[in-house]
């Protein structure tokens, strides 16, 4: 075998020494086409009821006669050096314009093995996007990082590093890297790159005022070294038990963006202040730092890379367009060299028509812009369209309806503070009516949990408080003394003023129609309650002042709540019902509000997860914050368990019917997706 699998059905132990730590119409005319069509093809709404436990398998039956699409696994190269390419880089190493693939490739290659078929080389992946910036979130569509997650986030997979280690209790980690990594220019890739980063980058307050906090313990900055050209070690002044979690997530790819023999000429580490100056100048900008950082761009295409696509065309270009990387350094089982897709192109389209394109089917593989409310017209337009609807495994949803406990006003602040008002919330709300009405049946009615296929879901928080009782939730109200009414029928704080909430949102992170239902069902039960759309930045600017009766946070489940605990552990603004005991934490109590005392408890926990490496108390600690917020309902969930849609081409090979979407597909190695000629 020129292979050795070492991720698939039976889980390898890669945390082995870790104590197991370890996605050239104009737009008017466009809309009302694609109006039209809605009109004609809404109606049919494909609702589907059943016990969740069975939702997956429901939702590859409606694929008919196709084959389940699995995962990918990943293994180490142990073959000869004989490796297959692609047909034009085999025509550039004949032309003498490359070298032969075994020299362009590492001593042990990443091994993929696809989840359908090795090959064929060639054709065009066509994405869409509306704009640069959006392109810019989109070129993550793929990930290089020290280690990855599995499609499921359940596993972590090696990657640039072969393998690791984690050392005093979690202070110190320590990778191998994979030997003989190049960048795209054919230069090596070593622990020195990593270094550069950190040195050049990470420490440089001009480049990087704010650390993010995955490189800060107890206050202080991590340290690095690079002992030699294959090893990185990272040190913490306290135990990190996550750093590993957060390395495996697309962000941490900062980490290899830096090629040190591009960047240290841009950097005043390494070039005469005065010369610096000069070529900033030259370049057109004020200071040097703005000069490195437009250099680092992904639209430079003189920028080193280690991904499997590099820029080609870059905007203003309306079609942007990326070509393999003949230095990528990833194979299939029989040694040939990845990716297989000769190239990606961007395509810029306004959203009004974004649509029409889909159903045409001239996207490749999509999963950005691809709505649910659009779902009905998409099923449709399959057949004729030639694509497929996967439904991956999304966080986003309905969102979470976040009352705000630090509210300014003390009246409301003391009723929002009640759990029984919590509680009434939640049972005023009939999210049956929402999910029929608003996401087609696909959900599920549920409180804000970590995704299913996360070791710490626990499916008894689901249904916690959800069932539709009015009644329910009346007596509950007039328990708390809400209980006197005005004309109208809405209740009466204690001050004789009526009782009222405006639920705060932006467009784009939640549905307005799904919270003016929301609104609808609690003015049901004497609430005087609206939704109401603001613009994004007033939103944000509105969150510190605390005079937000409900926000609406985006998330209806939680991919990695170790990592994104925003909600169950409040730390920044995502935790909109909360900011003030997030500023309490995050400040060691100097600042913000002390918390109410379960608020503490699930603080304290946290702060544990921190200091240990065991993936064993990780779950039993993360289980112990859930059952903390589900019993004190602290925010309140709609419509969950909703698939992101990704609209994959038939003819596109290897790409999985299920994963879990993290921003990008990259989990799913689109390296061995394949176009096949019909």
């Amino acid at each position: 075998m020129p292979s050795t699998p070492i991720h698939g059905a039976g889980r390898a132990d890669w945390s082995r020494k870790t104590g197991n730590a370890l996605t050239a119409m104009p737009a008017i005319l466009a809309g009302v086409i694609l109006l039209v069509i809605v009109l004609g093809y809404g109606m049919h709404s494909l609702s589907r009821t059943g016990a969740p436990v069975e939702r997956e398998e429901a939702l590859l039956e409606e694929d008919g006669e196709r084959e389940p699409v699995g995962h990918h696994r990943v293994g180490e190269w142990d073959g000869d050096r004989s490796f297959g390419e692609a047909p034009p880089l085999r025509s550039l190493v004949e032309a003498g314009e490359l070298p032969p693939v075994e020299e362009r490739l590492p001593k042990n290659p990443l091994v993929i093995h696809p989840p359908e078929r090795t090959g064929p080389y060639g054709g065009n992946w066509n994405v869409f996007a509306t704009g640069p910036e959006d392109i810019s979130a989109m070129t993550g569509i793929t990930y290089e990082t020290l280690i990855r997650w599995d499609p499921l986030q359940q596993e972590l997979l090696p990657n640039l590093a072969v393998d690791w280690e984690v050392r005093d209790d979690g202070r110190t980690y320590v990778f191998e890297l994979r030997e003989g990594v190049r960048w795209s220019d054919g230069e090596p890739f070593t622990s020195k790159d990593i270094l550069f980063w950190y040195e050049q980058v990470l420490s440089n307050p001009d480049l990087t005022p704010a650390p993010h906090r995955a490189f800060i313990r107890d206050g202080e900055m991590m340290e690095m070294e690079a002992p030699d050209e294959r090893t990185v070690v990272f040190r913490f002044a306290k135990p990190h038990g996550l750093f590993l979690h957060w390395l495996a997530e697309g962000s941490s790819e900062i980490m290899m963006r830096f090629a040190a023999h591009y960047f240290r000429d841009l950097h005043p580490d390494f070039v005469d202040d005065a010369e610096l100056n000069r070529r900033t100048v030259r370049a057109g900008f004020d200071a040097w730092y703005q000069y490195f950082e437009d250099k680092a761009e992904w639209r430079n295409i003189e920028r080193p890379t280690i991904g499997a696509w590099l820029i080609r065309r870059p905007p203003p270009a309306r079609r942007i367009l990326f070509d393999r990387n003949p230095y990528y350094w990833k194979v299939d089982p029989e040694g040939n060299q990845l990716p297989y897709i000769d190239r990606k192109t961007y395509q810029i389209a306004a959203r009004e028509t974004m649509n029409l394109n889909f159903i045409r089917g001239d996207m490749g593989m999509q999963h950005r812009h691809v709505v649910m409310r659009n779902y009905s017209l998409l099923m449709e337009h399959q057949s004729e369209g030639d694509y497929r609807v996967n439904k991956w495994i999304s966080t986003f949803g309905s969102g979470v309806l976040m009352p705000n406990l630090n509210h300014r006003d003390p009246e409301m602040r003391k009723v929002i503070a009640d759990r029984r008002f919590r509680i009434a919330l939640s049972h005023a709300i009939d999210r049956e009516e929402i999910s029929e009405a608003v996401y087609f049946g696909l959900g599920r009615p549920m409180q804000l949990t970590p995704i299913h296929t996360s070791p710490i879901f626990d499916e008894s928080h689901v249904a916690q408080f959800t069932e539709y009782d009015p009644e329910k939730a009346n007596r509950l109200l007039d328990e708390m003394g809400l209980e006197e009414r005005n004309k109208d029928g809405i209740r009466l704080l204690p001050d004789g003023t009526p009782l009222r909430l405006s639920i705060e949102f932006f467009q784009l992170i939640a549905d307005h129609e799904t919270l003016q239902l929301v609104a609808d069902h609690w003015s049901k039960v004497g609430i005087d309650a609206e939704a109401r759309q603001l613009a994004r930045s007033l939103f944000y600017t509105r969150m510190p002042a605390r005079m937000h009766d409900v926000a609406v946070g985006g998330n209806s489940s939680i991919p990695s709540p170790l990592l994104h605990h925003g909600y169950f552990v409040p730390y920044s603004q995502a935790a909109r019902h909360a900011l003030s005991y997030a500023a309490w934490f995050m400040s060691d109590g100097e600042r913000g509000e002390r918390p109410p005392e379960p608020l503490r408890r699930a603080m304290e926990y946290y702060q544990e997860i921190m200091l240990t490496a065991d993936q064993d108390e990780h779950t039993r600690l993360g289980r112990k914050i859930q059952e903390i917020n589900i019993e004190n309902l602290w925010f309140i969930g709609l419509i969950g368990d909703l698939p992101g849609l990704t609209l994959v081409k038939n003819s596109f090979r290897n790409v999985p019917d299920q994963a879990v979407i993290l921003g990008n597909a990259g989990v799913t190695a689109p390296e061995c997706y394949s176009i096949e000629e019909k």
